[in-house]
């Protein structure tokens, strides 16, 4: 753990349970109204939407990767934007890797300055796995790290933000540690910050039938990256939040 990062995660946190702006996803349309509001701004007056997908190894496009995809296209966060761009034709929709493989939230929070230049209208933060598999967190560091994320990116760039809690691993045949807890950290993170919040982990339980056809979905029956399939399942979770939180 870089103690600097954990110092500097508090003194921006500060009080922000206390002063989150609006609670986290509610049965009332005005929370829903309220949750995106520059990217609903963006749609309704038919302006270029910028995607920024922030996160880790899952997240990440580079020659020779994307994220467990065959290509960059089929990675989850090209697949929101497709899905995106069928939905609302008249906006300019575009998406921008920024995932670095191996990160937890910490170190992901450590590189915040580098959205500065992506311009981004619209981020979707994912990370939480590393936090219990190769760069250890406990629960409550995830927490503070994710809740400063998306806080300071709403703050500093008038982004909106969504949360993906981690799709974890094979439930029969677990290798990571403090998982549920994990992403019990990363829904209260969204309700301290008061953004979407999206439940991969189910939808990836459920696409798997709760790990029975894991292989079906991943590169290996032990692996956590998403195959091709598998991005889908990301994507169309994704897109059902940003569209729940968004004016019908």
């Amino acid at each position: 753990m870089n103690r600097t990062l954990r110092i500097l995660a508090f003194s921006l946190v500060g009080g922000l349970t206390a002063a989150a702006v609006e609670p986290a996803a509610t049965n009332t349309k005005d929370a829903k109204q309220t949750m995106l509001p520059h990217t609903q701004k963006c749609i309704a007056a038919k302006l270029p939407l910028r995607v920024v997908i922030y996160g880790d190894s899952i997240s990440e496009v580079k020659t020779g990767w994307a994220g467990g995809a065959k290509t960059p296209e089929a990675n989850w966060g090209a697949q929101v934007v497709k899905r995106l761009v069928a939905e609302y034709p008249d906006s300019a929709v575009s998406a921008v890797p920024f995932g670095i493989g191996g990160q937890n939230t910490y170190e992901g929070l450590g590189r915040l300055d580098g959205l500065a230049a992506l311009k981004p209208d619209l981020v979707l933060v994912s990370f939480g796995a590393n936090d219990c598999c190769y760069h250890y967190l406990l629960p409550e560091e995830t927490r503070l790290a994710t809740s400063t994320l998306a806080t300071e990116i709403r703050k500093r760039f008038g982004a909106d933000v969504v949360l993906l809690g981690t799709g974890g691993d094979n439930p029969l045949k677990p290798f990571f540690k403090h998982l549920d807890d994990t992403l019990v950290a990363q829904r209260q993170a969204a309700a301290d910050a008061g953004v979407p919040f999206v439940d991969i982990r189910k939808a990836v339980l459920a696409a798997t039938a709760n790990g029975q056809r894991w292989a079906e979905f991943h590169l290996l029956p032990d692996n956590c990256h998403p195959n091709d399939k598998g991005h889908v399942v990301w994507a169309e979770a994704v897109v059902a939040a940003i569209k729940g939180a968004l004016t019908q």
